[in-house]
């Protein structure tokens, strides 16, 4: 696949099932909050299945919603949707199956690839317009658009998880463990002051997400959540770099008075300069051009580069691999998971010399130390290891290593790390941090993670802006105690990073925005607990080592 063609797709694991109700699945697209979504193949072909994660299966006032909300969802017309199919309601696992899209999100082609050209832009604006109008139509309000839920494809575009969030909704704009739902530079103004979500909210978004595809960021983008919640609350964006034939629908969009806004339908008369526009005609004459985005750049945006993602040049192979995963899905299907999840070759390099080892057989190293043992929020287990738990004071946690020797530029860090907990999807691992001042506005650092159920990824930290430098990865053969290394090295104006989970690569980025990166090499260990999740997760670590690599 290319950097924009194919979403990723990474291959089963023990844990993940193989067929749920009439549906095989082939593979693992990602994982939010709420689910797993799954590459798979139905009666009619190829479709994505999200599965829900069984603590929310548990839930009763969260399937009430997730029931609610999937009876709307299917009344939503297909056009410029990925409309829903089927559902299991009741029991576990609880799933939805909607039209799988073989084509990248906004976000990843942004992020990667930066702004879309004129053409595409009007195409997006008209198609998300298009999705609005069906959505908003069956009385649905989607609540979280934004690029991530902007799929691309030669078809146009297509809106994909409208309402669905709603059932995470534990009050106004908030989860049940009280985190804002919705993304800071795509929410509207009366989300910010605890107002219900409407149609205008969506307006909105709409508005932001053409300013993002046509500049390749947010009008409100920020380093912080509050600043940009202030932004969107008070700040008037310029519109230069936008389209006059956009530009005063967007800034209509971008109304802070919600009862100001155009409605989706007005938006599609003002766009196409028709009074009673015909949605299903707009939606089926609608194409996007992706050759311009079908060739990965040697540098891309963000200064992160995979050199491990197979190339595919701007040719008609691209468009095949397309509609192979639109066909008929058996032969497309074992295709793009055999390119897809296979590891990367090389193992660990050798080390040249220890710099630093840990094997926690004593506790009083100088690492943290809450106290409590093997049950402790953090510190030593007294059986030679370190624990580290989240609690609903802290569902972050830090360990940063004692290390008080000079450290050069290029190091492997390692440590064993086991999640004993099978019910819990946060995470833990490894860091990796260059910041040049000890505050969170200016920390700057790299995790190296894996999950539970035997997924890892590497994710970047810059103050309070996060970044996931690859998606999440299956690791072969994944089993608790596994050893994580993390290669870092600083030089030639980039840091390049390198995971191993045991003997397997599973990453390796390249990252150029490093302007604040400029402070000594720390290291350590983290955990985190999932955003939507109040299961604690706890890990265990043991012989955490920094060494020389030349």
């Amino acid at each position: 696949m290319t950097a924009y063609g194919i979403p990723p797709v990474a291959g089963l694991g023990p844990r993940d099932p193989v067929r749920l109700g009439p549906y095989r699945l082939a593979g693992v697209l990602g994982m939010g909050g709420m689910g797993t979504v799954y590459l798979a193949e139905g009666p009619q072909g190829p479709v994505a299945l999200k599965m829900i994660n069984n603590n929310l299966a548990r839930d009763h006032e969260f399937v009430m919603r997730f029931q609610r909300e999937v009876a709307a969802a299917r009344k939503v017309r297909r056009f410029c949707t990925a409309p829903v199919l089927d559902a299991r309601l009741e029991g576990e696992p609880l799933w939805l199956v909607t039209e799988y899209v073989a084509g990248p999100d906004l976000s990843r082609v942004l992020r990667n690839g930066g702004p879309l050209a004129g053409s595409n832009v009007e195409a997006l604006a008209v198609g998300m317009a298009t999705a609005l109008s069906a959505i908003h139509g069956a009385g649905v309000v989607h609540r979280d658009l934004k690029p991530a839920n902007v799929l691309l494809s030669p078809l146009g575009p297509r809106v994909i998880d409208f309402g669905i969030a709603r059932a995470l909704d534990g009050g106004l704009g908030q989860t049940a463990t009280g985190r804002l739902l919705g993304t800071p530079e795509y929410m509207a103004p009366e989300l910010v002051s605890g107002h219900k979500a409407g149609p205008p909210a969506d307006i909105f978004a709409w508005g932001c997400v053409v300013v993002a595809a046509a500049t390749g960021r947010s009008p409100f983008a920020s380093k912080t959540v509050p600043e940009a919640l202030y932004r969107v609350s008070h700040d008037t964006p310029s519109l230069d770099a936008i389209d006059p034939a956009l530009r005063g629908p967007v800034e209509a969009a971008l109304n802070k008075d919600p009862a100001a806004r155009p409605t989706a339908d007005q938006l599609l008369a003002v766009l196409t300069g028709r009074s009673h526009a015909d949605t299903a005609d707009l939606a089926g004459g609608l194409r996007l051009d992706l050759s311009s985005v079908g060739t990965p750049p040697t540098s891309l945006a963000g200064g992160v580069q995979n050199p491990h993602e197979p190339a595919v040049r701007r040719t008609g192979k691209w468009r095949l691999l397309l509609a192979a995963a639109a066909g008929a899905a058996t032969v497309g299907l074992a295709v793009g998971v055999g390119e897809l999840s296979r590891s990367l070759p090389s193992g660990p390099p050798s080390a040249a010399g220890v710099i630093f080892k840990e094997t926690f057989d004593k506790g009083d190293t100088g690492w943290r130390d809450d106290s409590g043992g093997v049950n402790g929020a953090r510190g030593y287990t007294g059986d030679g290891r370190y624990t580290m738990s989240s609690d609903s004071g802290s569902r972050d946690k830090w360990a940063p290593a004692p290390v008080n020797v000079q450290v050069p530029e290029e190091v492997l860090v390692s440590a064993k790390v086991g999640i004993p907990r099978a019910d819990t999807s946060g995470w833990a691992g490894l860091y990796c941090e260059y910041s040049t001042v000890d505050s969170p506005e200016t920390f700057f650092y790299y995790t190296f993670h894996v999950r539970k159920e035997g997924q890892a990824k590497i994710v970047k930290t810059d103050g309070a802006l996060v970044t996931d430098l690859t998606s999440d990865i299956r690791v072969p053969g994944y089993k608790e105690g596994t050893v994580l290394r993390a290669l870092c090295s600083r030089g030639g104006g980039a840091i390049r990073l390198s995971l191993w989970a045991g003997d397997a690569k599973i990453a390796e980025v390249t990252d150029t925005d490093i302007a604040r990166g400029a402070g000594r090499p720390k290291f350590g260990l983290g955990i985190s607990q999932s955003e939507f999740d109040d299961t604690a997760t706890r890990a265990y670590f043991d012989d955490f080592v920094v060494s020389r690599l030349s």
